[in-house]
């Protein structure tokens, strides 16, 4: 898999932000093109040995590679089940907003509307998909200060996160650059506790749920439909031809001409739900890939109890919480500095937090408000006219009228009980 970059040959340079020999240029006669960009996904279908012999590459502790492995995982997510899984997972973390608080953990509005852009949901996202990956890279391809304009995934299977390589060539571990030395320019995220990441446990289910399907498919096929079998005294080439001809014009199911003194028994299971063996195992594939992926059940599957649904929603709240932990610790210790070093204007103590994004209805919203100023809490203008979408006159308020001033309610104040 050859990768497309420029090497630059002549001396480096030291600068704040240097940039690594990435181009989309033609080759000069002092630069050698790569094509980190136009990669090649093999189509072959993995089996387990190819699993195994994956592993094998991927964990050589003499020149690493990391391009098998990584084509067994793409080649996994063909299954619809485990690709919803996993998207689930991270649109759990994706789905929040993405605020910039100051140290006295307050959002700083301005700011923070800096980052709500597409640019930074990728960073976020690539990040969270390092947890079944392994790792990811990314290429900051155009930026001006204060403003990431375009960022380039550069594929997996051309980085060797141990050494902290990019290859030229995903096969051959000897020649690349190290993504080390452009920290700016290439981001490395690895959210996981390794970076070979979890599809190496799950990846071999989705090849045993293959071969389920590939099985039932065998089974429909020989005992789904009628076998058309047609016996026959003459036994020349010519009518037995033409017999065949005739059987295969009923249609594409299988038919059979035999003499008729032969016999063609088709043996089938006595049980009625033969083919549950296959489906079983299928649904045990998918639960195995549930527990892999979110850690219960009943949030993707059907459940049995609403209390079991409950409980499972729990475990699935805790796994979030996680990751948008880990994302947060990678935002704050790891991007942070390389955003400040890209011209973003984040003040020393600022922090990034994932908000939640709470969808509540006006009428609830003014019950909610309605207890606040009942506790004695003020409500912020802006706040009042953006959500109830009215224009205040901040100028001249109208003042309420009170029990002191009100001759009206002094009348109810200083009648008699009766």
């Amino acid at each position: 898999m050859e990768l497309n970059i420029k090497f630059s040959l002549g001396k480096k340079k030291d600068l704040a932000l240097k940039q690594p020999p990435i181009k989309v240029e033609q080759p000069t006669m002092t630069s050698v093109m790569i094509d980190y960009f136009n990669t090649y996904q093999s189509l072959y279908r993995k089996e387990l040995d190819d699993w195994m012999q994956a592993r094998t590459y991927r964990r050589a502790i003499v020149n690493p590679t990391t391009i098998h492995i990584q084509q067994l995982y793409q080649d996994s997510l063909i299954d619809v089940f485990l690709r919803r899984q996993i998207e689930q997972r991270i649109l759990r973390v994706t789905n929040r907003n993405i605020v910039l608080k100051d140290k006295d953990g307050k959002i700083d509005a301005d700011r923070s509307a800096v980052f709500q852009t597409k640019v930074i949901r990728t960073l976020i996202k690539k990040a969270m998909e390092s947890k079944f990956f392994g790792y990811s890279l990314l290429y900051v391809e155009q930026w001006q200060p204060g403003q990431i304009l375009k960022l380039r995934e550069i594929p997996r299977g051309n980085v060797i996160p141990e050494i902290g390589m990019l290859l030229k060539n995903a096969y051959n571990p000897g020649e690349g650059i190290r993504y080390e030395d452009y920290p700016n320019f290439l981001l490395f995220s690895s959210l996981g506790d390794n970076t070979v990441g979890y599809l190496e446990n799950i990846s071999p289910l989705t090849i045993l749920k293959r071969h389920s399907w590939a099985s039932w498919d065998e089974f429909e096929q020989m005992f789904g439909v009628p076998l058309r079998i047609a016996k026959t005294m003459v036994t020349t080439p010519e009518h037995l031809s033409d017999l065949s001809t005739f059987l295969e014009s009923m249609g594409s199911t299988g038919h059979m001409v035999l003499p008729k003194t032969d016999e063609l028994e088709v043996l089938q299971s006595t049980q009625t739900d033969s083919f549950g063996v296959f489906n079983e195992k299928r649904k045990a594939i998918n639960e195995e890939i549930a527990i892999g992926i979110s850690g219960q059940t009943m949030t993707s599957m059907q459940g049995s109890s609403r209390s079991q649904s409950e409980t499972h929603l729990k475990t699935l709240d805790e796994i979030t919480a996680d990751d948008i932990q880990d994302v947060l610790d990678y935002l704050g210790n790891e991007l942070i500095p390389i955003l400040r070093n890209l011209g973003y204007d984040i003040p020393d103590g600022h922090v990034f937090d994932l908000m939640s994004r709470t969808n509540i209805s006006v009428v609830d919203k003014s019950k909610i408000d309605e207890i606040l100023l009942t506790a004695g809490y003020r409500l912020d203008q802006n706040y009042i006219q953006e959500t109830y979408d009215v224009v205040l006159d901040k100028d001249n308020p109208v003042v309420l009228p009170t029990p002191q001033n009100n001759k009206a309610l002094d009348f109810f104040v200083d009648a008699p009980i009766i």
